[in-house]
């Protein structure tokens, strides 16, 4: 496997990563909101509606403790997801922009034709500057002269 299909191969799992932790972090959200509006309505129910002190099941101490738990719980699984997600997308950058040297200079390519595959090319080295060549590829001989078209 070459450098554009991994690379191919990880935008593709990143972008389904992507959708897949976009839509957990919206249903953590809205578990959040919805936790928090329970937390209101027991302390509402025991404060405003006199309907006692454990009507809800629980206290309103022992809610609180149970939906900060929870919380503490989805943060934790936010971590995990962003973690995930950024190792998939530095693998990615990595592999696009990792650049080729010789001698220490970085190497800048330029291939004519660009679309040929197979073929005899040539390989000219060109210093442009201290710090930078240019190989120029050029091809030579068609892959359809040397194995005739198929």
């Amino acid at each position: 496997m070459n450098n554009e299909e991994a690379n191919t191969d990880l935008i593709e799992v990143e972008e389904r990563l992507r959708k897949k932790y976009s839509k957990l972090s919206i249903s953590f959200i809205i578990i959040g909101i919805i936790l928090v509006s329970w937390i209101l309505v027991v302390y509402s129910g025991s404060l405003f509606w006199n309907l006692g002190y454990n009507w809800a099941g629980l206290s309103l101490e022992q809610w609180i403790i149970v939906i900060c738990v929870l919380i503490a719980a989805l943060i934790i699984l936010e971590l995990v997801f962003y973690t995930h997600f950024s190792s998939i997308r530095d693998k990615r950058i990595i592999n696009e922009n990792k650049p080729e040297f010789i001698d220490d200079k970085k190497v800048i390519e330029f291939t004519y034709p660009d679309d040929v595959e197979g073929g005899i090319f040539s390989k000219t080295y060109i210093d442009i500057d201290k710090h930078n060549v240019l190989r120029m590829k050029i091809l030579m001989v068609p892959p359809n002269e040397l194995w005739g078209s198929k």
